[in-house]
């Protein structure tokens, strides 16, 4: 089992959230857990519409994807044209996770070309990547507004937190949703370090969850990074 220095902050902040979960207790916790999910929720519903915005109100998809080209060329792929079918050639040297290695080559074919108007596998794999980019960060943009608007109405914790409930039940129960919590967390910032992917803080940060067992474990079952990296 490899561990890096990531993993263990990582670790960590799953025992700080095990911890307050704890001390809290079950009440204020999974209602705080309840409203992580209405804003992840509601993100979900705001989402298509940050995401055409940025598309195509925003000169940030054309900026990503110069970003993303630049970084494909970085990774010692110098070729000016792919072949469809060269999968292997570009795709296999980039330094991203499986998940997104995986993606790309089961999208790559004649529909996502089109879909992403493209034409040589150089253009598809700085396009997917772009696309993938803006998908994360439009979604992470609507999860920041959701989450805003939902501690308007934080105040409610304090009134049920006043409900009487058994001290030791109450406890352990918020430390297991602290923990559970705790997991969305790091889904969220794995999503947001994918947004990074072409920047020397992301790259850095991919390659260190690959290399972690725990990370790369968490990360493969990332269910945001599952979902924004599909665009079609």
């Amino acid at each position: 089992m490899n561990v890096t220095w990531l993993g263990i902050v990582v670790l960590a902040i799953l025992i700080l959230c095990v911890w307050r979960g704890y001390s809290r207790g079950f009440i204020k916790e999974i209602v705080s857990f309840f409203f992580v999910f209405l804003s992840l929720s509601l993100a979900w519903a705001i989402n298509p519409y940050i995401n055409e915005f940025l598309m195509q109100k925003t000169p940030i998809y054309n900026t990503i994807q110069e970003t993303c080209a630049n970084f494909v060329q970085s990774q010692g792929e110098e070729k000016a044209e792919y072949e469809t079918d060269s999968t292997g050639n570009l795709i296999d040297g980039l330094k991203l996770p499986d998940l997104l290695r995986k993606n790309l080559e089961e999208n790559n074919n004649a529909e996502t070309y089109a879909a992403l108007s493209v034409d040589t596998m150089t253009e598809y794999v700085s396009g997917y990547l772009a696309r993938t980019v803006i998908n994360g960060l439009s979604y992470v943009l609507a999860y920041i507004l959701s989450t805003i608007m939902i501690r308007l109405i934080v105040y409610v914790l304090n009134l049920i937190a006043g409900l009487p409930v058994l001290k030791t039940a109450n406890k352990l129960t918020g430390g297991a949703v602290g923990f559970l919590k705790g997991i969305v967390f790091i889904w969220i910032a794995f999503l947001v370090l994918t947004v990074l992917c072409s920047t020397e803080i992301g790259k850095t940060a991919l390659e260190l969850i690959e290399k972690d067992t725990l990370l790369s474990t968490l990360y493969q079952y990332d269910p945001l990074v599952r979902i924004f990296s599909k665009i079609l």
